[in-house]
């Protein structure tokens, strides 16, 4: 029996690393149409950590969401799952599906909860798909129960649940099978409190940073809201599908201009912030040195083609009229050009 040895890529990523996004470009085909969700984006989701995604509708966050979720293919450029220690682009569906439910958890802006079922059903339903035991499964529903302060509540069906509650419930049902995975778990967030008051996003909020403490999960969350990204460790800016900046902790989203860090992506690019070239009259060329341990960046004013388009031109040495292309002698004046 030959035995053929797998060569593991990923040996020197840090234990941390939970996900990581390599250079993905994701472009939707029709017969008349292509669309570039996304254009080399890279970064990496850390263990314990919650990362918000901003930016406006369009720009790619929900499908950068479903790529590393793995329910979205890449079109190019790897994801690396930390459960699997390697790439899962090109592995088929049936591996994905079955690594996804003890490493992937959804919570997502209209909860997906049974309306027949009860708060603890409804938690439990998670797991039982996943074919965990009864006596595991029980432990594990009653512990997230408790984890979210429903005890009182989970008996009560999903229609009689507050919004808050049921968000509650939606998130322990992403927890329930990410629970024992010492903390190489992932719980991606889309728009999780777009349907709540500040008061009971507040306590939402409060809940993933205390799961995230908790149990070290880590939360990948979409957003357009500045109380949530007000709670994350990171803010990832994303624009038409590229990355336009990061952001530490305790970001204002009114002032990421002052805060963000550009990054170069694998191609030695370096995103431009729209809302800087505005204020710079949205020049498209620039002058770039290198001073006193500063990168200067300087618009470049009038296109360089033009120029190039300028010094080509000739002109007679007698009288300076314009000769066309091909044109050896001046229509004006006669004499030859050379």
């Amino acid at each position: 029996m030959t035995v053929t040895e797998q060569i593991d890529y990923y040996h020197d990523f840090p234990d941390d690393v939970v996900v990581s996004v390599d250079n993905v470009y994701k472009i939707y085909k029709t017969a008349e149409l292509e669309v570039v969700a996304l254009s080399g984006v890279s970064l990496q989701i850390l263990e314990g950590k919650i990362m918000c995604v901003v930016g406006p509708s369009g720009s790619g966050k929900t499908t950068l969401t479903n790529i590393i979720g793995g329910i979205t293919k890449a079109t190019v450029g790897k994801v690396y799952w930390a459960n699997l220690r390697t790439d899962i682009t090109k592995l088929p569906e049936r591996v994905l599906t079955e690594a996804r439910r003890n490493f992937i958890g959804f919570v997502f802006q209209v909860n997906n909860l049974l309306p027949h079922l009860n708060a603890w059903q409804n938690v439990e339903l998670a797991a039982r798909i996943a074919g965990v035991p009864r006596h595991v499964r029980k432990e594990r529903v009653d512990r997230l129960i408790k984890l979210v302060g429903l005890e009182e509540r989970k008996r009560n069906k999903a229609t009689t649940l507050s919004g808050g509650e049921r968000s509650r419930v939606a998130i322990a049902s992403a927890l329930v099978n990410l629970i024992d995975t010492e903390g190489k778990g992932l719980v991606l967030c889309d728009e999780p409190t777009g349907d709540l008051d500040p008061e009971t996003a507040e306590r939402i909020l409060e809940l993933f940073q205390e799961l995230n403490e908790t149990l070290g999960t880590s939360f990948f969350i979409v957003t357009h809201s500045q109380q949530v990204a007000s709670k994350a460790d990171i803010t990832v800016e994303i624009r038409d599908g590229i990355i336009s900046g990061f952001h530490q902790a305790g970001i204002d989203l009114d002032t990421l201009d002052h805060t963000r860090i550009v990054k170069l992506d694998n191609n030695y690019r370096l995103p431009m912030p729209l809302d800087l070239l505005e204020k710079a009259g949205n020049p498209t060329e620039f002058r770039i040195s290198y001073e006193d341990g500063r990168f200067i960046l300087e618009p470049q004013r009038g296109e360089m083609v033009d120029q190039l388009r300028e010094r080509q031109t000739r002109r007679c040495r007698v009288c300076g009229h314009e000769i066309p292309p091909g044109s050896y002698i001046c229509s004006n004046c006669g004499s030859t050009i050379r």
